[in-house]
């Protein structure tokens, strides 16, 4: 966007926000948090229901793209749908996300095979747009001086619904079956979709609509999925023409598409943000959380659920084992304010680099044993809290280091980091489970073995040790951009 675009935007921004009516924060802010509790429970629910899907199915490596394929679509749909947010308006955009994962869990919940659930999982991965629309909506409706406030707030959110949803999910696994998950999921989206369309403000859209770049997303949603199907195929060898085919094939797409998208003047990702540097490393973050600390949640529910027989795991049921995330559920109620408070005092590289300690330290102890009850509550509760502050932090990073006419497709692009690879450490963790597995006394399905987890959790660690190192390089605070909007502004008159 041009200078004189930019300005416009700014002076129209103002002008909305002092003639639009006023809604109390605490009103906008609960319509937004419903919303992003339905993403929140969409990607926690998945990872309760995996155990038992796995039963049901009899194919771990088949039912791990019921959160693959979540991930996937997630990652393509943030960039469009955060990007046509900034255009069209950002409250109509999540209006139709909701929609959407409406439709979607209801094609999981009444279907009997596989496939269909993962077609409603495809169809739910458009909730990855939720978080960028909603800070963006954040930024329109909210004075500088309380959004970082509220941005740490909206992390505790994220902290507090991801435990509520594996004791929910676990609930209803037990009571019920995992069909009924997949209902009550619809009918939180559904709540969502109302709340945002009675509390919401209609958004600031751009007077002069670009182009969308179609290709773009033609391009890098095939690119990432034959990325992730290559690592599915990857235990018959990379040599094989299955395997090493689609690998170099979505290799060859990635390039062409990143080429596209710095040729393009409007592109759907732009991935021209990645030469600021604090957007770089900030990015950097996300994609190693999402790589393993964000899914890590699959390995300690699985070990929880484990025989004992395997000589790893506690032998928990669903229920009995989402109970373990409960202790850390109360703390994301302080972490998310802690987040914001330092962030707003100290800076977001601060908050960031005491939350990414956290998050390493946390993955130490199940290296240790594999077996004890007290072992897998530390960790989670550690890790919760360090994950909270962390994501929180970053994200105001984000936002900080933006545009406003930007914001959402900014942290769009800091979700297509997050969504892909997490769908990139799905399939890894998957595989590192699945490297040695031990077969029960006489017929039944094998399980992974005490190494396998091991091997887990020290590809969780690499992770959060990137995480951390990418928080620590990033430079010292800066003023944040609404000083220099308000600069602009003051020199215009």
């Amino acid at each position: 966007m041009t200078r004189s675009r930019r300005e416009h935007y700014l002076q129209k921004r103002t002008t909305t926000m002092k003639t639009r009516p006023r809604i109390p924060v605490w009103l906008l802010m609960t319509a937004l948090a419903i919303a992003e509790i339905t993403s929140t429970f969409e990607v926690s629910m998945a990872f309760v229901a995996l155990p038992t899907l796995n039963r049901a199915f009899g194919d771990p490596t088949a039912v791990s793209w019921v959160l693959s394929s979540f991930f996937v679509v997630a990652a393509g749909s943030v960039a469009l749908f955060a990007r046509l947010g900034d255009i069209y308006g950002r409250r109509r955009m999540l209006m139709i996300v909701l929609a959407i994962a409406t439709c979607g869990s209801l094609i999981s919940a009444v279907s009997t095979d596989l496939a269909g659930v993962i077609l409603g999982r495809t169809l739910q991965g458009v909730t990855g747009a939720v978080l960028p629309l909603c800070l963006g909506l954040m930024r329109e409706n909210m004075e500088p001086k309380t959004l970082s406030f509220n941005i740490g707030v909206m992390g505790g959110v994220m902290g507090v619904s991801s435990g509520l949803a594996f004791l929910i999910a676990g609930a209803i696994i037990d009571q019920f079956d995992w069909h009924a998950m997949f209902y009550f999921s619809a009918l939180l989206a559904a709540i969502g979709f109302v709340a945002v369309w009675t509390c919401v403000p209609t958004s600031v859209t751009q007077s002069e609509k670009e182009p969308l770049d179609v290709l773009g997303g033609a391009l890098f949603v095939p690119a990432i999925s034959g990325l992730m199907l290559s690592l599915t195929l990857a235990k018959s060898g990379w040599l094989q023409l299955k395997s090493g085919g689609v690998l170099l094939a979505s290799l060859v797409l990635l390039a062409l598409w990143i080429r596209h998208e710095l040729r393009h003047p409007h592109p759907l990702i732009n991935v021209r943000l990645f030469t600021e540097r604090r957007i770089l490393l900030a990015n950097l973050v996300f994609a190693a959380i999402g790589l393993g600390p964000m899914i890590g949640a699959s390995v300690i529910l699985g070990l929880a659920q484990q025989p004992e027989w395997t000589g790893a795991g506690l032998g928990l049921s669903a229920m009995t084992a989402s109970l373990l995330k409960q202790p850390a559920t109360f703390m994301g109620f302080f972490a998310g304010p802690v987040a914001g408070l330092l962030a707003a005092r100290y800076g977001a590289r601060a908050a960031m680099l005491v939350g990414g300690a956290m998050v390493l330290v946390a993955w130490l102890p199940p290296l240790v044993t594999l077996n004890s009850m007290s072992v897998l509550l530390a960790t989670v509760i550690i890790f919760s809290f360090g994950i909270t502050v962390l994501f929180s932090a970053a994200s105001n990073q984000v936002v900080i280091a933006t545009p406003a006419n930007r914001t959402s497709e900014a942290m769009g692009l800091a979700q297509v980091c997050r969504s892909t690879t997490a769908a990139l450490g799905s399939q890894i963790l998957a595989m590192l489970l699945a490297s040695s597995m031990v077969s029960p006394p006489g017929e039944g399905i094998p399980m992974p073995s005490a190494n396998a987890y091991r091997l887990a959790f020290l590809f969780l660690v690499a992770c959060s040790v990137i995480a951390l190192v990418a928080a620590w390089l990033l430079p010292r605070p800066v003023r944040p951009r609404e000083t220099h909007e308000a600069e602009l502004q003051a020199g215009q008159h």
